[in-house]
């Protein structure tokens, strides 16, 4: 029963990017961007948290949240109504895939509080364990979602020479 707070963190983002019709595959990507910048310029959290003095850990962790998220949210806002019509269906997994993996990058940067309280759980322990998986799944998925849903190039007609 205390996995549920683990399920609905997971199932959130993906029924928001399918209600929204978003396309999931580059909101995907655009979470591993939001990883890349939590890694290369997640250093500055620290810089910004000691400038606020005793809450500095708690700051760094929010703003490291934030580098993670923005491109996400910035993503998810300008890409709605992008998946009309039968496409939706390509949108389900890398739906799926933002929530887990969201959830598996965004736990860490969470204060210690909040973090442990999700750690502890029976769930997180079987997510943690599959991550790896997880991640070359989602990648896997979204690009295939990007590849069936957008144009290869243009087909040339022959003009009769």
């Amino acid at each position: 029963m205390q996995n549920i707070a683990l399920i609905v963190a997971i199932a959130m983002p993906a029924l928001l990017l399918l209600l929204l019709r978003t396309n999931a595959a580059i909101v995907f990507l655009s979470l591993c961007a939001g990883a890349l910048l939590v890694q290369f310029a997640g250093n500055e959290a620290n810089l910004v948290g000691s400038m606020l003095g005793n809450n500095r850990d708690v700051v760094s962790k929010y703003f490291e949240l934030a580098l993670l998220l923005l491109p996400v949210l910035i993503s998810a806002i300008l890409l709605r109504k992008s998946m009309a019509g039968p496409k939706g269906i390509l949108n389900i997994l890398p739906a799926i895939a933002v929530g887990v993996v969201g959830v598996l990058l965004a736990v860490p940067l969470l204060p210690p509080g909040p973090q442990s309280a999700i750690t502890g759980l029976n769930g997180w322990t079987i997510l943690e364990r599959s991550k790896e998986i997880v991640v070359v799944v989602g990648v896997l998925v979204s690009l295939l979602a990007l590849f069936l849903t957008h144009p290869h190039g243009r087909k040339h007609k022959k003009h009769g020479h």
